[in-house]
């Protein structure tokens, strides 16, 4: 079992219990869009990607993915707390209890909001509408456009994204009550304009 770091093993069961429920498993690549989304979410408030705890990357093979949160969904079903074949997971009830622990912990507390928005977009939209528009993030489809392989979320490609969010803070404000509210303008906002420019 590879090593998996703390954050990303709190986040990938964050998001399988958010997601997931007795009918419906969560792929590990719908994981990994809401914690990317998640840790977008953080520049709303101007939180440095640094301080999420891990890394994104994208390659001509996979559009988006951390080897760390690959290797926390390993992690989790190897400790019984999902249920996984292998790329659909599902929280299991040690899982749940496992959770609820780690919620508590101070190490986690801050990243609990801007996960709560991510997965919280689910519920405003289809999970393939949020991965469609997650897609969108300006860094991400250039990377994706050129075919190379490169890490995601570097200061000089964000750019765009702290334009997007300055923005919407004027339309929103800041602090916002529920970060589900920028995350589905947002999201909105990048296929509306992504459709644009098709038609």
């Amino acid at each position: 079992m590879k090593d998996a770091t703390p954050e990303a093993s709190f986040d990938a069961l964050f998001v399988i219990s958010r997601v997931s429920n007795e009918e419906r498993s969560i792929a590990a690549l719908e994981i990994q869009v809401f914690v990317y989304l998640a840790c977008l979410l953080g520049l709303y408030d101007r939180r440095p990607v640094s301080k999420w705890g891990y890394s994104f990357l994208s390659t001509p093979s996979a559009r988006l993915f951390s080897v760390d949160v690959l290797n926390a969904i390993d992690f989790l079903s190897g400790k019984g707390l999902i249920a996984s074949d292998g790329d659909a997971c599902q929280i299991t009830e040690a899982g749940k209890r496992e959770l609820a622990l780690w919620s508590e912990l101070s190490r986690f507390l801050d990243r609990i909001p801007y996960l709560d928005g991510a997965t919280g977009a689910s519920t405003a939209m289809p999970i393939a509408t949020v991965q469609e528009g997650v897609n969108l993030e300006p860094q991400l489809a250039r990377v994706t456009k050129l075919n190379v392989s490169r890490d995601l979320l570097e200061d000089s490609g964000l750019v765009q994204v702290y334009a997007q969010f300055g923005a919407l803070e004027k339309a929103l404000g800041n602090p916002v009550p529920d970060y589900m509210v920028p995350a589905v303008v947002w999201l909105s906002f990048l296929l509306e304009q992504s459709a644009g420019a098709e038609g």
